[in-house]
């Protein structure tokens, strides 16, 4: 599997990452052997990659994902995890999972002072029992999470959550800082007004929303901040299609989205690609990608996404996409 530079930074990662949201029970109860047989493969297949985060299950998944790597070489991997909440203790019948299928028996606690950073990193570091944290990310700073209180957020964390990974940068605690965000233009504040490694972007470079065009690739480009790219398949209908029980952005899929996956789904059948096949190709076709973190809650899931960015698509497809004014003109194509 190919692999490429992290922007400025010294990391090289694969193509594919393994996201950790499926391992925390995402939508649906995992149990540990799968779970560790996932993580297996994953290895086996040269996946480098690991991001996870406390949200994610409430632990649970920084918890399954740490037991697995902690039978590896360290530097055979590349762990990455979040902060701005900290977890709690809490009786089971008290706790509102959202959308997590099951998780362990905490509540999360949005904080992004620096007292409340130091303490998600730490939660963090015991739960991985890891010897090393190579990227630490600022979670969920974005309208998608806060609505109209995302200026709120974003000014503590600058003053708080900055000041803290920077610090642990410095100590040499983690290599790299950054942000994992649901929306493109909230990375260009944060590229203004901090200096980061990379951003991890989720929904915002796909065939269905390239609004990182917008501001989250100019300024990363401008500034050789490195790209990871999450949500690839939108929450899942770039994979799975319009079935009522699949998600665009994890909600119910929006009518005008219906309309314009039709498009590109009988564009692709004309070739013989599938939908899934042309959007991981999108969007690893532009150099700023490093990689593209996807959640896989089936071994067999995971030759799949990586034998899907060897299949030749011939240049119509893009060009019939690229006409039917799916793709915009300043996207690099395959």
């Amino acid at each position: 599997m190919e692999k490429r530079k992290l922007g400025n930074t010294d990391i090289d990662l694969s193509a594919i990452g393994f996201g950790g949201a499926p391992i925390g029970n995402l939508f649906e109860k995992l149990e540990d052997p799968n779970c560790y047989k996932i993580l297996e493969n994953c290895y086996n297949s040269r996946i480098n990659l690991y991001d996870t985060s406390p949200f994610y299950g409430y632990g649970l998944s920084e918890h399954r994902l740490g037991n697995f790597l902690k039978t590896l070489k360290s530097d055979s991997y590349y762990l990455s995890t979040k902060v701005g909440r900290y977890l709690t203790p809490e009786k089971e019948e008290n706790i509102n999972r959202g959308k997590w299928a099951g998780g362990l028996n905490f509540i999360p606690n949005i904080d992004y002072s620096y007292d409340g950073i130091m303490k998600s990193f730490e939660q963090s570091l015991n739960r991985l029992a890891a010897s090393k944290i190579d990227i630490c990310l600022i979670h969920d700073v974005d309208t998608y999470t806060y609505g109209d209180q995302v200026d709120h957020y974003f000014k503590i964390a600058m003053k708080g959550a900055y000041k803290a990974i920077t610090k642990l940068k410095e100590e040499k605690v983690i290599k790299e800082i950054g942000v994992g965000v649901n929306n493109s233009d909230i990375c260009k504040r944060f590229a203004e007004e901090g200096e980061f490694d990379c951003i991890l972007l989720a929904g915002r470079y796909t065939l269905l929303d390239q609004s990182a065009l917008n501001d989250c690739l100019p300024i990363a480009e401008e500034k050789n901040i490195g790209i990871i790219l999450a949500g690839v398949f939108n929450s899942g209908i770039l994979a799975k299609g319009t079935a009522d029980h699949i998600t665009y952005f994890y909600d119910k899929i929006p009518e005008d989205i219906k309309i314009k996956y039709n498009k590109i789904s009988k564009i692709c059948e004309k070739y013989k690609i599938s939908v899934s096949t042309a959007a991981l190709q999108f969007c690893y076709a532009n150099i700023q990608i490093s990689s593209m973190i996807i959640g896989m809650d089936r071994i067999e899931q995971i030759e799949d996404n990586i034998s899907k960015l060897n299949v030749n698509i011939p240049n119509d497809l893009w060009a019939e996409l690229k006409n039917a004014n799916i793709i915009d003109e300043r996207c690099v194509l395959p």
